[in-house]
């Protein structure tokens, strides 16, 4: 519980914005490459 209420807190912060923001969209990007179709999987 102290771990969220820390990032929660860092989010706060201009920093902690691109930080997250950027934790985030490397998630989105790394979850559909994983799920994405590959030309060999016909």
């Amino acid at each position: 519980m102290g771990m969220i209420l820390e990032v929660v807190a860092m989010l706060k912060e201009p920093l902690g914005m691109a930080i997250g923001v950027a934790v985030v969209s490397a998630g989105y990007f790394y979850t559909k490459w994983v799920f994405a179709e590959h030309p060999d999987d016909v």
